[in-house]
């Protein structure tokens, strides 16, 4: 019941507030709260009551693995929120399973002028960030405090921008090398609108090279860990398919779709100025979460499953999330929700999938994974 008050609070009466704040700049605040939560276990649990009273919430009917790596529930923080790392331990206390750190790159970078990330409408985002990134070394020492706790991060892997695409490959190993030690698993993120050239990555030539040199680094690290390629919601059925052959030949364990959308007819249905805004635009846009959920889909069933895929793009509760695991997906992202929806955006998802496990008589998260996406494809 107060989680139900709290987030009808955050709705009516933070949300408002906040949408007409600098979105960029509310965001650093929140991070750096949880991240100063995290001095005491006083505060950190405080943060935990306020979103579950009762403590945090736990099914093991929840519990999914990606390849090697596991996760007690299905809900993580997808790249973009926490890029430098300082927040994890304050955003477990909210309920995700785990977080993806970055995008991070090899060498600082200040990324694209401000102002560079909008609320467009309520739970829907516009940014430009353009990688900003204190750089491999600063995320790694920011890491290490959580060298030994069990709970997974993930890291977007990035090349600095001006990095010929050439030598993108080097820069994507660089990173994992770096935050090899801190890693649950890895993920190349060469599908971000925001950075001039970097989706020409995905294209199979490069993207083979970038996924061949980081899988060799990782052999020379100790052994290989769970590898994605986060892929664009445009990407046609056929560089899909590309995608997909380069992640099967090189043993890689999925790919996380999708990324933002700079599709300007998307863009458009707010206004005319957000048409011809660069950036990508996420959250709680129907055509938006209808592309992300179709990549999901494709990805599913051109593979029968063999390969692992992370949902992400419109996931705000319970049904969105339902949505992506029935199309696909073997656990889901959020990123812009936690701006939308509000910090208990999470334990929501998992209580209302467990709640919904429960009716339907499902054992385990995994049964219910692309069961949508195969009635569709017979």
């Amino acid at each position: 019941m107060l989680a139900r008050v709290a987030y009808i609070a955050y709705r009516r009466l933070a949300a408002p507030v906040l949408d007409r704040l600098d979105s960029e700049q509310w965001h650093e605040h929140a991070r750096h709260a949880l991240s100063l939560a995290e001095r005491r276990e006083s505060l950190l649990r405080l943060v935990e009551r306020s979103v579950s009273p009762r403590g945090r919430f736990a099914d093991p009917r929840l519990h999914v693995r990606l390849g090697s790596a596991g996760f007690d529930n299905p809900v993580l923080v997808g790249a973009g929120w926490d890029k430098s790392g300082v927040a994890v331990r304050g955003l477990h206390a909210l309920g995700f399973a785990g977080v993806e750190v970055g995008t991070v790159t090899p060498r600082p970078q200040p990324g694209n002028n401000r102002p560079r990330q909008w609320m467009i409408a309520r739970g829907v985002a516009i940014n430009r960030l353009g990688f900003n990134s204190p750089g491999a070394h600063a995320v790694a020492a920011n890491l290490e405090r959580y060298r030994d706790w069990a709970v997974p991060i993930g890291v977007s892997l990035g090349k600095n921008r001006d990095t010929p695409p050439e030598l993108a490959a080097e820069d994507h190993a660089l990173v994992a090398a770096r935050l090899y030690p801190y890693a649950a698993y890895f993920a190349v993120n060469v599908s971000s609108p925001n950075t001039p050239g970097l989706r020409a990555l995905q294209d199979k030539e490069p993207l083979t090279e970038i996924v061949r040199t980081v899988n060799s680094t990782m052999d020379g690290l100790g052994g290989r860990k769970p590898l994605f390629v986060k892929v664009a919601p445009e990407l046609s059925a056929g560089a899909l398919l590309d995608v997909i052959e380069v992640v099967l030949d090189h043993g890689l364990t999925g790919i996380v779709a999708v990324n933002t959308t700079n599709d300007p007819s998307v863009k458009g249905r707010y206004g005319e100025r957000w048409r011809r805004e660069a950036g990508g635009l996420s959250g709680d846009d129907p055509v938006y979460c209808a592309m992300a959920t179709e990549a999901v889909r494709r990805a599913y069933t051109e593979t029968g499953g063999r390969i692992q895929i992370v949902g992400v793009g419109g996931v705000k509760d319970a049904a969105t999330a339902l949505e992506k695991i029935q199309a696909g997906a073997s656990a889901v992202q959020v990123v812009t929700a936690i701006r939308g929806e509000g910090p208990t955006v999470a334990d929501r998802i998992n209580r209302g999938l467990a709640e919904w496990m429960e009716r339907e008589g499902v054992r385990s998260l995994a049964d219910a994974v692309g069961t949508l996406a195969l009635a569709g494809a017979r």
